[in-house]
Protein backbone atom coordinates (compact mmCIF):
# COMPACT_ATOMS: atom_id res chain seq x y z
CA UNK A 1 0.00 0.00 0.00
CA UNK A 2 2.28 2.90 -1.50
CA UNK A 3 -0.63 5.11 0.17
CA UNK A 4 0.79 5.31 3.66
CA UNK A 5 4.36 6.34 2.62
CA UNK A 6 2.70 9.07 0.40
CA UNK A 7 1.00 9.97 3.87
CA UNK A 8 4.45 10.08 5.48
CA UNK A 9 5.70 11.92 3.04
CA UNK A 10 2.74 14.74 3.12
CA UNK A 11 3.21 14.92 7.11
CA UNK A 12 6.86 15.56 6.46
CA UNK A 13 5.83 18.54 3.84
CA UNK A 14 3.11 19.50 5.94
CA UNK A 15 5.53 19.90 9.27
CA UNK A 16 7.90 22.33 6.81
CA UNK A 17 5.48 24.36 5.78
CA UNK A 18 4.10 24.77 9.32
CA UNK A 19 7.71 25.28 10.78
CA UNK A 20 8.03 28.26 7.93
CA UNK A 21 5.24 29.79 7.86
CA UNK A 22 5.10 29.55 11.37
CA UNK A 23 1.44 27.91 12.30
CA UNK A 24 0.53 26.68 14.90
CA UNK A 25 -1.59 23.99 13.46
CA UNK A 26 -3.87 22.55 10.62
CA UNK A 27 -7.62 21.59 10.41
CA UNK A 28 -7.92 20.33 7.03
CA UNK A 29 -5.33 19.33 4.30
CA UNK A 30 -7.25 18.81 0.56
CA UNK A 31 -4.79 16.92 -2.27
CA UNK A 32 -5.98 16.42 -5.60
CA UNK A 33 -5.39 12.61 -6.73
CA UNK A 34 -5.54 11.75 -10.57
CA UNK A 35 -7.93 8.29 -11.37
CA UNK A 36 -4.90 7.11 -13.44
CA UNK A 37 -2.13 8.11 -10.36
CA UNK A 38 -2.98 4.61 -9.02
CA UNK A 39 -3.76 6.28 -5.60
CA UNK A 40 -7.20 4.95 -3.88
CA UNK A 41 -8.29 8.49 -2.21
CA UNK A 42 -10.18 6.65 0.41
CA UNK A 43 -6.76 4.60 1.37
CA UNK A 44 -4.73 7.71 1.21
CA UNK A 45 -7.65 9.10 4.04
CA UNK A 46 -7.20 5.91 5.95
CA UNK A 47 -3.77 6.12 5.91
CA UNK A 48 -3.86 9.58 6.76
CA UNK A 49 -5.57 8.75 10.26
CA UNK A 50 -2.84 6.27 11.25
CA UNK A 51 0.16 8.18 9.94
CA UNK A 52 -0.76 11.50 11.92
CA UNK A 53 -2.01 9.48 15.15
CA UNK A 54 0.10 10.49 18.47
CA UNK A 55 1.27 13.30 16.32
CA UNK A 56 0.49 17.43 16.49
CA UNK A 57 -1.75 16.65 13.30
CA UNK A 58 -3.66 14.12 15.34
CA UNK A 59 -7.52 14.75 13.67
CA UNK A 60 -6.64 16.99 10.78
CA UNK A 61 -9.17 15.98 8.08
CA UNK A 62 -7.41 14.95 4.52
CA UNK A 63 -9.83 15.56 2.07
CA UNK A 64 -8.99 13.81 -1.36
CA UNK A 65 -10.61 15.24 -4.42
CA UNK A 66 -10.34 12.73 -7.41
CA UNK A 67 -9.39 14.11 -11.11
CA UNK A 68 -10.46 12.51 -14.14
CA UNK A 69 -7.58 11.82 -16.22
CA UNK A 70 -7.52 12.51 -19.93
CA UNK A 71 -5.80 10.06 -22.14
CA UNK A 72 -4.77 9.94 -26.51
CA UNK A 73 -5.63 7.40 -28.52
CA UNK A 74 -2.38 6.61 -30.22
CA UNK A 75 -4.11 4.63 -33.60
CA UNK A 76 -6.93 7.31 -34.09
CA UNK A 77 -5.67 10.29 -32.05
CA UNK A 78 -9.08 10.78 -30.36
CA UNK A 79 -8.79 11.88 -26.80
CA UNK A 80 -11.23 11.28 -24.14
CA UNK A 81 -11.48 10.88 -20.31
CA UNK A 82 -9.72 7.85 -18.99
CA UNK A 83 -10.21 5.10 -16.31
CA UNK A 84 -8.18 2.63 -15.05
CA UNK A 85 -10.56 0.04 -15.18
CA UNK A 86 -11.24 0.28 -18.98
CA UNK A 87 -8.41 1.34 -20.88
CA UNK A 88 -9.20 0.84 -24.11
CA UNK A 89 -9.92 3.70 -26.89
CA UNK A 90 -13.73 4.45 -27.27
CA UNK A 91 -13.59 5.18 -31.02
CA UNK A 92 -11.64 2.33 -32.19
CA UNK A 93 -11.03 -0.21 -29.27
CA UNK A 94 -7.30 0.47 -29.32
CA UNK A 95 -5.05 0.25 -26.26
CA UNK A 96 -2.63 1.90 -27.44
CA UNK A 97 -2.86 4.85 -25.22
CA UNK A 98 -0.81 7.76 -23.77
CA UNK A 99 -2.44 9.85 -20.70
CA UNK A 100 -2.70 13.30 -20.66
CA UNK A 101 -3.39 14.07 -17.39
CA UNK A 102 -4.63 12.33 -14.46
CA UNK A 103 -1.49 11.21 -13.01
CA UNK A 104 -0.88 13.79 -10.53
CA UNK A 105 -1.06 13.90 -6.64
CA UNK A 106 -0.82 17.81 -5.67
CA UNK A 107 -1.51 19.48 -2.24
CA UNK A 108 -4.23 21.78 -2.93
CA UNK A 109 -5.21 23.57 0.20
CA UNK A 110 -3.66 23.61 3.99
CA UNK A 111 -6.22 24.59 5.95
CA UNK A 112 -3.65 26.51 9.14
CA UNK A 113 -4.09 28.70 11.78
Amino acid sequence: MHELGICDAMLKMVRGVMKDEGLEGVNKITVEVGNLSGVVPRFLEDCWVAVTDGTELEGTVLVAEELIGRAKCLDCEAEFDADLNSLKCPQCGSDLLTPLTGRELTIKEIEAY
